[in-house]
């Protein structure tokens, strides 16, 4: 009985590790996002930012949130956004901040840097500040 009690707990610990709120996935998101590195591949990328589940009954987000590919200059680009920030009452697709990978590797991370490139995302929610 004790066995089968210890499982269920050991369970309960590791699906709660995987569920967080969206205030915990923007703060580890944040916390995260300054390790990404130029030069880091999408692997280590999703090692650094890891895995996270938000699930408030209402909806779900995961990490990262969206990718999109965007062509500019005969390259591909890939973009992934994750949450980061909460503005005010604004779209929460607003708060995202975008990895930028061209051939499986950063190349940038921010807006500032997706704008220095001369990408901008063809989402119709999400934008250039």
């Amino acid at each position: 009985m004790f066995k089968n009690f210890s499982l269920l707990i050991a369970l309960g610990l590791l699906l709660s590790a995987c569920f967080v709120t969206f205030a915990d996935m923007r703060s580890e998101n944040r916390k995260n996002i300054i390790m990404v590195q130029a030069g880091y591949s999408s692997a280590q990328v999703t090692q650094t930012m890891g895995n996270l589940v938000n699930n408030d009954g209402t909806e779900q987000m995961t990490n990262p949130y969206k990718t999109e590919i965007l062509k500019h200059n005969n390259e591909n680009y890939t973009i992934w956004y994750y949450y980061t920030d909460s503005i005010g009452d604004k779209n929460w697709e607003n708060g995202m901040t975008p990895i930028i990978f061209l051939n499986d590797s950063v190349v940038a991370v921010g807006w500032r840097s997706m704008e220095k490139l001369g990408l901008d995302s063809k989402s119709s929610t999400i934008r250039l500040k």
